[in-house]
């Protein structure tokens, strides 16, 4: 978004030399190698449960500022094929801001970046006439998109220029911080004045307010070829509570989002740097995946919290990039929506629709529909709004549940030079009575009926061709083996031992590594609450709520009675589990030892360690899962 557009290319670029390590140490994985064909099994696992989804969506800066002034044919054309049924049925909207630049300064900013403010000076009416561009855009968009459906987000990307210390909306010199240090709580002010302005007049009531736009990165800097404005965690801060201030004085049904990093280490980094306070008065944390790794790390220090990639965007015309991010944030991240920067671009490789829209005369009713645009619908059209993420054991696909339609979604991506055979596993459902169809974007293909498709015993198998993105339906498909527990990936759970009704619990609630694990009665502390974060193949991560630190069987010991205690989530084996659900208790097997964690001697006083053994279907070593209310 927001970022200089050129800036980010060369940052894609810079970091592609990381993927290989990224999968590595970030997913737990290896990408399949491209040599040959491969087979393998991917099995459903509908008794863990992730995200509920809330939908797909674009930025409208900058492309509606110039569609919108286009002819009313063409304004349409746009919005069926984005927001419409026959579309890509985008249904989030994120609508920008303008600060609006300062007139002496007309040639700083591309011409489709040039957003009009609401305001000309501090002493200026605001002008309702305004940026009726990107508004129809937004009109257009809501107008097609169902009323339970429909999202609406508001961003900034500078404040207006006259509350700027450059006098420009582009940045600061030297990429400094430029909103003057006593226009806070007026930027805030003109922020919900607006958001106040749609909501009363033009019937479009967002439901969050973000007010600054990777804010820690130094791309914004006087002159720049679009708005931005440095503001680092500590001013965040201070911006996020005028806003919080301005939203209460006005009475506005708004929440706030932040912090819009462009990278999501850096996002995960503002966000820890947050106090208890700031924290309070956000809504939903919102990331950029331009850059950056730690998926599972930003997720867990989103603490429940709701989770968005509020913008990616990449020049990979195949679109095959951007479903491996898809695919990564919805298995790792678990964000409950994603957000395209713009779906309509000039043309170099940007765009799931491109066009010229730099140029004044351009005509913008010719353009070109892209292989990105197929590939985009493989997700948005198939995966909905009120879907929920489950389980699937493959590195390679997202499964999504329609609680309501009785129908499962799995969506897999081939990004090696070979054909890959997958069997779909789906016989942890109780209940299949309806059929598969699919849908697949390859190089010879788009959105093309996937023929041969057939189960048999829940089961069903495709080969799928190299750099390629399968959509599989199935319908009538219902129910869970397991004894009816699930997982929801984003909730913390007090683990209790069946043999002593005790809970899992990190010895006097201490924050050092190798602190003992052991189990103690229910005190309510947060040193008792664990959240399962995915690695693969079904195993998860226990991270503790009061330590952030992983449940881990020390010195990677294989051994009877290997101590367990926690650690600095270092990704090891040894910090892996898988839980295997039988009559509503669970086993917890260690991934480095196939032995499962118990409370040693079937111990049932405070203090009774937890170590590993070999499964001998005790009740020391079942355990019971109880989502924690607070």
């Amino acid at each position: 978004m927001a970022q200089t557009k050129y800036k980010k290319r060369l940052a894609i670029l810079n970091h592609s030399m990381l993927i290989l390590a990224l999968l590595i140490t970030t997913y737990g994985v290896v990408p399949m190698k491209n040599a040959s064909a491969a087979s393998y099994n991917a099995t459903v696992n509908p008794n863990v449960q992730y995200q509920t989804w809330e939908g797909w969506g674009t930025s409208l800066a900058w492309w509606a500022n110039r569609v919108g002034g286009a002819s009313e044919s063409v304004r349409n054309d746009y919005a069926d094929k984005l927001f419409g049924s026959n579309g890509l049925q985008m249904n989030i909207v994120r609508y920008n801001i303008g600060g609006g630049e300062n007139p002496a300064y007309p040639n700083h900013m591309e011409l489709r970046a040039r957003i009009p403010g609401f305001k000309d000076s501090a002493t200026s009416a605001y002008d309702w006439t305004r940026d009726s561009n990107q508004r129809s855009i937004l009109q257009a968009a809501k107008s097609r998109i169902p009323a339970s459906e429909f999202i609406a987000e508001a961003f900034s990307n500078s404040p207006p220029w006259w509350m700027t210390k450059s006098g420009s909306v582009t940045g600061n010199q030297n990429a400094a911080e430029n909103l003057k240090d006593d226009m806070y709580d007026d930027f805030a002010d003109y922020l919900t004045t607006v958001t106040k302005q749609f909501s009363d007049q033009w019937g479009v009531n967002f439901r969050t307010l973000s007010a600054f736009n990777e804010p820690s990165s130094d791309y914004w800097y006087f002159g720049n070829r679009q708005e931005g404005n440095v503001m680092f965690a500590p001013n965040q801060q201070v911006m996020i509570g005028q806003l919080s201030n301005a939203i209460a004085a006005k009475g506005l049904p708004i929440g706030i989002s932040a912090p819009e990093e462009t990278s999501i280490d850096l996002t995960r980094k503002s966000i820890d740097s947050y106090s208890a306070a700031t924290k309070s008065k956000l809504v939903q944390y919102n990331t950029h995946t331009y850059q950056g790794s730690d998926r599972t790390g930003l997720n867990t220090s989103a603490n429940g919290k709701r989770l968005w990639n509020s913008e990616h965007g990449d020049g990979d015309n195949t679109g095959m990039t951007l479903s491996r991010t898809i695919l990564s944030d919805l298995k790792y991240m678990k964000n409950s929506a994603w957000v395209y920067w713009q779906a309509v671009e000039t043309p170099g490789g940007w765009g799931m629709i491109e066009t010229d829209l730099n140029t004044a005369s351009a005509n913008l009713g010719t353009y070109t529909v892209t292989k990105k645009y197929h590939m985009m619908a493989q997700w948005s059209k198939f995966i909905r709004p009120g879907y929920k993420i489950i389980d699937i054991v493959d590195n390679n696909s997202v499964a999504a549940y329609d609680t309501v339609g009785k129908k499962l979604v799995i969506v897999t991506v081939n990004s090696t030079t070979s054909p890959n055979t997958v069997n779909y596993d789906l016989s942890q459902f109780t209940t299949l009575t309806g059929n598969v169809t699919g849908y697949r974007t390859s190089s010879s293909e788009n959105m093309a009926a996937i023929s041969g498709l057939s189960l048999a015993n829940k089961k069903f198998t495709n080969t799928q061709p190299a750099n390629s993105v399968s959509t599989f339906v199935i319908t009538g498909i219902s129910g869970a083996t397991g004894g009816g527990t699930t997982i929801d990936g984003n909730a913390y759970y007090k683990i209790v031992n069946q043999n002593s009704n005790k809970l899992l619990d990190v010895s006097e609630a201490s924050t050092t590594d190798g602190a003992n694990v052991l189990q103690w009665m229910d005190i309510g502390g947060t040193n008792q609450q664990w959240k399962f974060v995915a690695t693969t193949n079904g195993y998860y991560k226990l991270i503790n709520r009061k330590t952030g630190k992983a449940l881990e069987v020390s010195a990677q010991s294989v051994a009877d009675g290997g101590d367990v205690v926690q650690w600095t989530d270092n990704g090891g084996t040894n910090q892996q589990w898988k839980p295997v659900f039988t009559d509503n208790t669970m086993k917890l097997i260690n991934r480095n030892s196939n032995k499962v964690a118990e409370i040693s001697s079937g111990s049932t006083s405070n203090g009774g360690d937890v170590i590993q053994w070999t499964d001998n279907g005790g009740t020391n070593q079942k355990w019971i899962l109880l989502k924690a209310t607070d």
